[in-house]
């Protein structure tokens, strides 16, 4: 086969989409004969060095464009053909112009599940595009057997379309010693111990209000010293926690970094005592897979998609019991035993995902769309 690929999300930021594509095309490499398969991939943007390995099983096509849209809409089909494509894997929207078989992956529908998490016009759009885009694959790919079951159910599309392959554990996440990292961390960050970690966009379906109201809880109730470590990228309507951290006098205590680099997340997680993922859905949620992997303790949302990452790795609570998130807080800290367990765990269920089978999967679905 010749796999046409939308490579466009390897030329940006470390995100869960870049992760997404880069582990499943570097699996890839694993497991297919460059001289039977060929992947081309085409961006608008170079792939950055170091990406993915050097390889005859890549064809790499970058086409520079001025309108990303009018780009995935009329030329991607276009080079598609003058490529010789026989498949073409997109992410969430496939062009009505594709001449080919199309598989695209979506990694949830949370856009329809609960509108209020984004911004009207990422409404409108998604809400325009992907469910005709699924309508016009051959097949969909999903993360998770949660967020395909919510495909099928609110799409109404055959369950023989929509393919669960879960991701993989990213590269690069691994166990540190503990000094090590908060050694690490204190230089480079500023950052003193004892604290709690959360990472991901800065978004209301993350529900970052309820592991500040936690860490008030651990704090005020129990007597712990704790501070809030809050990670990443800048979202939107991010009122409810500016007003939660003035009311809880959270200034102190809540640090808050940015965006963080993969090769720096590695070094908080192994510094950090427990890692907080309230989330009221995920299609999957990898930052949870991140931190088991590094063997820090994990207390996940129990919503969407995360009982099925976290499994017996971690704790999983609902989403708005924030005297619940507090007390298993204490317990991790407090209890030895307990927190040496739930780390041994953690370290377990993290290998149970692997990039090769999401491999195996999607090129099995390959085939099918053909």
């Amino acid at each position: 086969m010749r796999i046409g690929v939308d490579a466009r999300l390897l030329t940006g930021a470390y995100t869960g989409d870049r992760t997404y594509w880069r582990g499943l095309l570097k699996a890839f490499h694993e497991i297919l004969n460059p001289a039977e398969h060929r992947l081309v991939l085409f961006s608008t943007r170079p792939i950055p060095e170091g990406t993915l390995p050097e390889s005859p099983l890549y064809e790499h096509v970058v086409v520079p464009t001025y309108s990303e849209r009018l780009w995935s809409l009329l030329r991607l089909p276009k080079l598609t053909r003058e490529y010789r494509c026989d498949v073409i894997h997109t992410q969430y929207t496939i062009s009505p112009f594709f001449k080919i078989p199309a598989v695209t992956t979506v990694h949830d529908i949370s856009f329809l599940i609960e509108p209020r998490w984004f911004p009207l016009k990422d409404r409108i759009l998604l809400g325009l595009t992907v469910p005709a885009s699924c309508r016009r694959a051959r097949r969909v790919l999903t993360v998770s057997e949660t967020s395909r079951e919510d495909i099928i159910e609110i799409l109404r599309l055959p369950p023989e379309k929509v393919i669960a392959t879960p991701n993989g554990l990213p590269e690069g996440f691994y166990p540190i010693e503990k000094a090590l990292a908060q050694a690490w961390v204190r230089e480079q960050y500023g950052i003193e111990p004892p604290f709690a970690l959360a990472v991901g966009v800065l978004q209301p379906r993350k529900n970052w209000e309820l592991a500040l109201v936690a860490v008030y809880f651990a704090r005020k109730e129990y007597d712990l010293p704790l501070r809030l470590v809050l990670t990443g990228k800048p979202g939107w309507a991010r009122r409810a926690l500016d007003e939660a951290k003035h009311e809880l006098g959270a200034q102190e205590w809540l640090i808050e970094t940015g965006y963080v680099p993969d090769e720096h997340l590695v070094w908080l997680y192994n510094a950090a005592e427990v890692f907080l993922y309230p989330s009221f859905y995920e299609g999957f949620g990898l930052p949870p897979l991140e931190a088991m992997a590094c063997g820090t303790p994990v207390i996940a949302s129990n919503g969407g998609a995360l009982p099925e990452v976290v499994g017996s790795g971690g704790i999983l609570l609902p989403p708005n019991e924030a005297g619940l998130w507090a007390n298993a807080i204490r317990t991790i800290l407090t209890h030895d035993e307990f927190r040496r367990n739930l780390r041994e765990k953690a370290l377990q269920r993290a290998q149970c995902f692997s990039w090769r089978i999401t491999a195996e999967g999607t090129l099995k679905a390959y085939e099918q769309a053909l």
